[in-house]
């Protein structure tokens, strides 16, 4: 026996060509991402997600039965399936048509994601437009652009200021100590891996920017390996908390709020480091914030905090990607330093102008709305899977 939830639609519209979508996440509900799916009933699709992990025999049963149209799976379900099974993926063995979604850098799993360069794998849903090109260039595809997809206006929006929040210079992320960060993820490293890291910290350091991995060692390493994708993932977590550290030091001594749920402390009297805060809360700090800061370790894409806070009406500055310039209007719907040396200087300015703030902020909110919402996603994902389909 297996529990199985049918997400019902909310707004009794039925889709021009209804899907059969079958979900499986390969894990605990997900309700960072729920929304997703529950924007594609709204369309009027019908969706079923299997609460329950199966072994793939059962898996099979239930897929043979419900007859589904597609399965969608998230990028991490995709790699959790891989990495557990024991031959190849039952949905190519099944020849059942499948779409995943990525809030995940997919060049980090080039080593996975080699055996599933099917047709069957109809759509990756990828939010960077140098990731496609990258993988483009490798021989996939089936890969379509698609910017955050999961961001909820019910969960993210305007709400009142609090006075325990209530701060100048908001920053919600996890801050890690690197050194932490660096010991979790080499372990058993050969000299070649470690040497192949440390020149990606090194120009960090250098740069103050986020290093794209692929750009800078595919021509030394081969990115279908497992060596690679050790590295990549572990530089997505160190150069983070690399990165992190880098905005704490540019403040200089600016007062500066972090909400993050992470382990690293500071001795600096103008970092007040709160209590970590759930993702579905941030509405609260934002809202309390009057400057919100972001960072991205995308090489192109519009981080998903940027989707949170113009959602939740508030002011944002964030570090220039072109697909983010693309998506929100700068100067007019976020605000963007193309290196931390301009930070200092564009807080400043915005603290001392709230008529600016406030206006920018309104306008990040309404471009939110009229066009990055899950159901502005999810619209656009059904129409790529009906026309594939």
């Amino acid at each position: 026996m297996f529990r199985a939830r049918v997400i019902a639609g909310r707004k009794g519209t039925t889709a021009e060509r209804p899907l059969r979508v079958l979900t499986m996440l390969r894990a605990r509900w997900d309700a960072q991402r729920a929304p997703a799916l529950q924007a594609l009933a709204d369309l009027g699709h019908e969706v079923i997600y299997i609460e329950d992990i199966l072994s793939p025999d059962a898996y099979r049963k239930v897929i043979e039965r419900l007859k589904v149209d597609v399965v969608l799976l998230w990028g991490s379900s995709l790699q959790n399936f891989l990495m557990s099974a024991e031959g190849p993926f039952f949905l190519d063995d099944m020849e059942v048509p499948y779409a995943t979604l990525w809030t995940d850098n997919p060049v980090k799993h080039l080593y996975l994601l080699k055996d599933v360069r099917t047709p069957n794998h109809k759509a990756q849903f990828v939010p960077d437009t140098q990731v496609i090109a990258q993988m483009e260039g490798l021989g996939f595809d089936n890969l379509h652009y698609l910017p955050p997809w999961h961001i909820d206006p019910e969960i993210f929006r305007p709400v009142p200021a609090e006075p325990e929040l209530t701060c100048q210079v908001g920053f919600a992320a996890t801050v890690n100590a690197y050194e932490a960060e660096r010991a979790k993820w080499r372990n058993f490293w050969d000299y070649r891996m470690n040497a192949a890291a440390n020149t990606v910290i090194a120009r960090l350091d250098a740069e103050k920017d986020h290093v794209d991995v692929f750009d800078m060692l595919a021509d030394e390493w081969d990115p279908w390996s497992l060596e690679f994708s050790l590295i990549s993932h572990a530089m997505y977590f160190e150069q983070k908390a690399i990165v992190r550290r880098q905005v704490i030091e540019a403040m200089g001594d600016r007062l500066l709020d972090i909400v993050g749920i992470g382990s690293a402390v500071t001795d600096r009297p103008n970092v007040h480091m709160h209590r970590g805060m759930e993702w579905h809360e941030l509405s609260r700090f934002f809202c309390s914030t009057a400057v919100n800061v972001n960072c991205t370790p995308w090489p192109k894409s519009c981080h998903h905090r940027v989707f949170q806070a113009t959602a939740s009406g508030a002011f944002m500055i964030t570090d220039w990607r072109d697909d983010a310039a693309a998506l929100y209007e700068p100067d007019e719907e976020v605000v963007y330093f193309k290196s931390l040396d301009e930070l200092p200087g564009l807080i400043d300015r915005y603290l001392a102008d709230e008529e600016s703030r406030t206006r920018i902020a309104a306008a990040g909110r309404l471009r939110f709305l009229s066009e990055h919402t899950a159901s502005h996603r999810m619209a656009e994902v059904a129409k790529v899977l009906s026309d594939l389909l």
